[in-house]
This record gives structure tokens, C-alpha cells and sequence, in this order.
């Protein structure tokens, strides 16, 4: 039996609200996350999950208890699912000294890296460099370079698949950041890393893995959330992480 993991990204947080960037620092939910959060619980009413993971930052925890939460609600019958401890592997990338500052700081250290101001799109193109270009800036020598990143997630789906796999397979709920998820969809389908240009609060994104091959589904979809998908996010695509 094959494993599909159902990838989100946390609900909107204070920092979000506020334009900070936010990667290994955190903040609260805000009513807005809550609720979504709610409603991601309610669309996954009717999903058997066999595992769940978060990132061990506050703001994933508290988004996975209140899906959680909001589901069992829904349907009381719904089995709740093996709650693994928060996975560090999980967490965003780690921005450095512009942790909890300005967006705006983050846009201008891209800008002096590359030269010119580039738009999110080709940015998104060149994740890579675009995690070497701010590690380059960072005084404190803690902001994560590509390979960091792409290490801690292969590890973290290698190591999530072969568990799932090994109990028996099934549906495996992660709750992670934004740009943990646009790692994944570029590490799996490097053509489909805009599909779509902003990952949304809550939205999902599918990976199926049958024991040697893990492929990306539909990416970043709100439909859980009661909205349609967008057709070309169902795009499949394999490859071994």
C-alpha cells in the first residue's frame, strides 16, 4: 500500500500579518489562522490519516492540534491519528540576522545578491541560489544554505515514508511552512515550482511515495478548504528523494 503525504502550511500568524520574515523564529496564530485552521479540520473530516507530524515551531503545533481538533469535531468517528513529536526537519528555512525583521529587508538582500530586483517567479526558479545569495549576506552564520534544507527533508520524508510504509501504509498529514513546501515541489518538479506563485495558508500539497519513488500530486490546493483547485495543479511528477 502506497503512502500519500498531505503537506500544509500553517495558518496566517502575527509575523505574517505584520510582514516580518519568519523562519526558525516564531509567532501566534491569529484569528484568521485559527479559523482557517478550522476549516482545513472540517474539509479533512472524512480523510483517514494514519500518522501526523508538524515542525517543532509553535505556530505548526498549534495548527496541527486545531485541525486536528476542528476534524474530530466534524466526525466524531473519525480515527485520530499517530501524533509523532515535532520534527525539526520540518522547520522553514533559517533566514539568518533578517529573522523577525522587515520583509522588505529580505527583498533588498535578494536585490544586492543578484544585482537587480527579480520578480518572485524567477526567483522561485532559482531556489538555490536564492538560499546561497542571503547565507552569503548573514552575519551570523546560522542562515541555511540549499543543501542544508534539501538534506533535513530528504532525510525527514525518507525516514516518514519507510515508518508509514512499514505500519501498513495509509495517509500521512504534515504541517510545515511555505517555503519547506516550495523546496519540496522544486526538489521533486522543478518546472511546476509557480504552480501555484503564492502558497497559501492552509492550502495542501499532495507527495505520493510507494517505497522507492516519491511524486508530486496537485500543489498547494485549497480545495480542502471548500474552493476549487486549479486543473494544472494535479500535474504528476516522480522522483526518488
Amino acid at each position: 500500500m502506497d503512502v500519500t503525504f498531505y503537506i500544509t502550511r500553517h495558518g496566517q500568524t502575527v509575523y505574517n500579518v505584520a510582514s516580518r520574515v519568519q523562519g526558525w523564529c516564531d509567532s501566534q496564530l491569529t484569528d484568521e489562522g485559527i479559523r482557517v485552521a478550522r476549516k482545513l479540520g472540517e474539509g479533512f473530516a472524512n480523510v483517514e490519516f494514519a500518522q501526523a507530524y508538524c515542525s517543532d515551531a509553535g505556530r505548526a503545533v498549534q495548527t496541527l492540534n486545531t485541525v486536528l481538533a476542528a476534524r474530530s469535531k466534524a466526525n466524531p468517528a473519525a480515527q485520530l491519528p499517530h501524533i509523532h513529536v515535532p520534527d525539526p526537519r520540518l522547520r522553514e528555512w533559517c533566514y539568518g540576522n533578517l529573522e523577525a525583521g522587515p520583509g522588505e529587508e529580505l527583498h533588498a538582500a535578494l536585490a544586492r545578491g543578484f544585482g537587480e530586483d527579480l520578480p518572485f517567479d524567477e526567483l522561485n526558479r532559482r531556489l538555490p541560489q536564492v538560499a546561497g545569495v542571503l547565507a552569503d549576506q548573514d552575519t551570523t552564520g546560522r542562515a541555511e544554505r540549499f543543501d542544508q534544507v534539501r538534506e533535513r527533508l530528504t532525510s525527514f520524508f525518507n525516514d516518514a515514508g519507510q515508518q508509514a510504509l512499514a505500519a501498513g501504509g495509509g495517509n500521512v498529514l504534515v504541517v510545515t511552512h511555505s517555503f519547506v513546501v516550495r523546496s519540496v515541489m522544486h526538489l521533486l518538479d522543478s518546472s511546476r515550482v509557480n504552480d501555484p506563485l503564492k502558497i497559501k495558508n492552509a492550502s495542501v500539497t499532495q507527495v505520493t511515495y510507494d517505497g522507492e519513488t516519491f511524486t508530486l500530486g496537485e500543489t498547494a490546493s485549497t480545495r480542502w478548504l471548500g474552493e476549487e483547485p486549479e486543473e494544472a495543479n494535479a500535474i504528476p511528477f516522480g522522483f526518488k528523494m
